[in-house]
């Protein structure tokens, strides 16, 4: 945007002060609002653009020869400084020669640090998405995980219901056993207190046919006795009634 030199002031108040007619100053009056109008119309504004190309010469001063240009922001390696510390002999793309100091930066032009930090932008964002990714990746996971916990944790649900129930039927089995052996004691026991019982039996019924056979003999020897002694006791009573 432009603006009104001090020259211009001065005369604008030099004019102001004369004693001349005061349609002069009326004049003057308009000729200068109108000129800063105008001035005001036409204004714009304007920046400074950050490339600018540098010269390097075959030599520490501008009348050496021109080898090539250099733009803003390149790297420079230097090599030597002139004596005046104006000049720098650099080495640049290869190319070696002398640049004037006043060019030269110990940090990068701001467009160069905004490039970096565009760059590192860039690479945070696809770091960020990288990580982004993994957590995608870890939270299925993790999920996978969970589903896997819940149904191990149901089989070992069922595992254990079953487990128990091999427990109780084992202590049915031990107990089943345990009353079996019993059982088949007690059978051994009856089956030796009836052979026991059929022995005694033998020797009962053993007994009992050796008491008919003496009963037997008793009867036979009776009835001999009676047989032989009715006839004598019959002959024996009519004599007695003579």
């Amino acid at each position: 945007m432009k603006v009104i030199t001090s020259s211009t002031l001065s005369l604008l108040s030099l004019l102001l002060n004369s004693p001349h007619h005061p349609l002069l100053r009326t004049l003057i009056f308009a000729l200068a609002s109108t000129s800063l109008l105008s001035t005001a119309g036409y204004a714009e504004t304007l920046y400074i653009k950050d490339e600018i190309r540098i010269e390097m010469h075959s030599g520490p001063t501008t009348g050496y020869r021109i080898i090539r240009y250099l733009k803003s922001g390149d790297t420079l390696n230097v090599i030597e400084r002139s004596d005046n510390d104006n000049w720098l002999r650099i080495e640049a793309k290869g190319r070696e020669g002398w640049i004037q100091a006043k060019y030269t930066s110990i940090t990068p032009i701001a467009k160069a640090l905004l490039k970096n930090s565009k760059q590192k932008i860039a690479s945070l964002g696809q770091k960020n998405d990288t990580l982004a990714a993994q957590l995608t990746k870890a939270n299925a996971e993790l999920t996978s995980i969970k589903t896997l916990q819940s149904s191990l944790q149901s089989s070992n649900n069922k595992l254990n219901k079953k487990l128990s129930l091999i427990e109780k039927t084992a202590s049915n089995a031990i107990t089943t056993e345990r009353s079996y052996q019993l059982l088949q004691e007690k059978t051994e026991l009856l089956n030796v207190s009836l052979e026991k019982l059929e022995e005694e039996n033998k020797i009962l019924a053993s007994n009992n046919l050796e008491d008919g056979i003496i009963w037997g003999i008793i009867a036979v020897f009776a009835g001999v006795i009676l047989t032989l002694c009715i006839p004598k006791m019959s002959s024996q009573k009519p004599r007695s009634e003579w």
